[in-house]
């Protein structure tokens, strides 16, 4: 009964130190892997659903002007993570043809 009781607490340590560890930002997922989307992550979806930044209807200014006018209007980022969020919106939802993202 004791192993079973520490084998029943050790999954649950271990699953809520998971947990922890790694919160989810809801719509994560939408957003394709690559360098600076951690920065995207932390930054961006503290305002921003995943979901907006994917479908992104603002088309009169690029994703650097975009990130630019985020932190002018008060997100809250290093200089280096500007310059990975811009750099990873313009690589992994870069403008189409028809003006529109992905």
């Amino acid at each position: 009964m004791r192993i079973f009781t520490a084998l029943i607490v050790g999954a649950l340590v271990i699953g809520l130190g998971q947990a922890v560890a790694q919160p989810a930002s809801p719509g994560a997922e939408l957003l394709p892997e690559g360098a600076g989307r951690e920065a995207v992550l932390k930054v961006c979806t503290g305002c921003h659903a995943a979901e907006v930044i994917v479908n992104r209807t603002q088309k009169d200014m690029a994703w650097p002007d975009v990130v630019q006018s985020m932190v002018d209007k008060g997100a809250v980022a290093t200089p280096e993570e500007i310059e990975q969020i811009a750099a990873y919106l313009e690589k992994a939802l870069p403008e189409t043809a028809e003006g529109s993202t992905h």
